[in-house]
């Protein structure tokens, strides 16, 4: 990887920071959903949905 000049570095610190800290830089902490079905993780719901169909079907059709 190349670093321009003026490249911030990743910090050594992996502690949770503040949201006061993270305003300090520009960012902004969101909340967001997640969705699991199986082995699988969506942040879409329809997605989420559209797989437990899928897993659903396999699972009646194997079954009979």
């Amino acid at each position: 990887m190349i670093k321009r000049k003026g490249d911030a570095t990743m910090p050594k610190n992996t502690r949770k920071m503040t949201d006061a800290e993270l305003k300090k830089r520009g960012i902004k902490r969101v909340q967001t959903d997640a969705y699991h079905v199986g082995p699988y993780k969506y942040s879409n719901l329809n997605d989420a949905l559209a797989e437990a169909g899928r897993s659903s079907a396999k699972h009646k059709s194997t079954s009979v």
